[in-house]
């Protein structure tokens, strides 16, 4: 029985969306994330986000199957019980789509708390009073060395002053391709790379170390994410801070990497760590070990978002990761942007949203636009 006043969850709606990748991306296929909208019995309206690559609704039916009957009639205040009662749904450990189906949920019940307070997240999370964020442009994809170095200087045009630069084997090519990029953007622009853990060990050094003489800020899974030791014993090298964290599914994989001395820069993905509460958790405890963070960010306009609001209330903060490659989950899930290049200031800085909850305005219109059927 919910106490007078106390309002309850109504519905539980799920939209499974998919977009061909950027062609600029050197990849093949779509880009596919699901959005969740929560509905209290008042009629507002709380919306999540999750960048779900492998099936949009396999995770939707996660959400309706096993997460919607912890939900309804709840509490939709009661986060922190939601999110253990939604993890306890799952049965076994909690990674993968049920991952992703917690955290849209989370971040939507988030975005409803805030409506009903009239605060913005950061404000809930008793924020550091960022108003404005550091951002990277994300990212330079393994392409040609013609098109690589027109991406790099359309990222500089935008107003960014750092920037992402994916990598691939072979060893040379890649340490060719950080070079280019070097000269290209010039020295006092902020440089990372990113090889997706596509080199083993002796290769990572290397690269590590010439990554360092180019002056790049950090390298980002360099080997295997799951290879523990290995990422601790190349973090002893010393050459330049390691990355990593976008594939942890709970903040406890999250802390593992950052009190093992796995790495200096710990990259939880909101839509999969565990929404808002999950990435609050990780973060705020890989501060402690002074351990900063950049969030990770994959997906469309709605989780960046959030994204915004944990990088401007937790502790160890660095940069904000944005998007250079615009697909209409960037562009058209909210009806005015967010997270976007144009609102870069003279800083390369993003605004953080200041309106309840969220603070956007969800376009219902692309939902239709974006829909899987196949």
């Amino acid at each position: 029985m919910l106490a007078e006043g106390v309002l309850s969850i109504r519905s539980v709606i799920t939209y499974p969306l998919s977009v061909p990748q950027p062609a600029a991306s050197g990849r093949t296929g779509f880009v596919n994330g699901l959005v969740v909208e929560i509905v209290t019995a008042d009629g507002r309206s709380g919306f999540g986000e999750t960048c779900s690559p492998v099936s949009p609704r396999a995770t939707a039916r996660i959400v309706e199957d096993a997460l919607a009957p912890v939900l309804l009639g709840a509490d939709e205040s009661d986060i922190g019980a939601l999110w253990q009662r939604m993890r306890q749904a799952l049965v076994a450990p909690v990674a993968g789509a049920g991952a992703e189906a917690v955290s849209a949920v989370d971040i939507a019940l988030w975005d409803l708390l805030g409506q009903k307070l009239s605060a913005p997240i950061h404000a809930l999370l008793a924020g550091h009073g960022r108003d404005r964020l550091p951002a990277y442009a994300s990212f330079i994809g393994w392409i040609d060395d013609r098109r690589a170095v027109a991406e790099a200087e359309r990222a500089m045009r935008l107003g960014f002053r750092q920037l992402k630069v994916k990598l691939s084997p072979p060893l040379d090519a890649a340490i060719a391709r950080v070079t280019l990029m070097r000269q290209t953007v010039g020295e006092g622009f902020g440089l990372v790379a990113d090889p997706n853990g596509s080199f083993d060990y002796v290769e990572a050094v290397q690269l590590a170390r010439r990554l360092a003489e180019l002056g790049y800020l950090w390298l980002e899974e360099p080997i295997d994410p799951s290879d523990l030791p290995g990422l601790v014993e190349l973090n002893r090298h010393g050459f330049l801070p390691l990355a990593a964290g976008e594939n942890e599914f709970g903040p406890r994989g999250a802390l593992a990497l950052a009190a093992t001395g796995a790495i200096g820069v710990l990259q939880p993905d909101c839509g999969r760590i565990g929404g808002i509460t999950g990435f609050s958790r990780a973060v705020t405890a890989a501060a402690t070990l002074g351990v900063t963070f950049a969030p990770h960010h994959a997906g469309g306009a709605i989780k960046a978002t959030a994204a915004l609001h944990l990088a401007a209330a937790l502790p160890g903060f660095r940069v904000m990761e944005c998007s250079l490659l615009r697909t209409a989950l960037h562009d058209d899930l909210t009806r005015a942007p967010t997270a976007h290049p144009s609102l870069l200031d003279s800083d390369g800085c993003l605004p953080v949203p200041q309106g309840p909850g969220l603070g956007i305005d969800v376009n219902r219109e692309t939902f239709a636009r974006l829909a899987i059927h196949r």
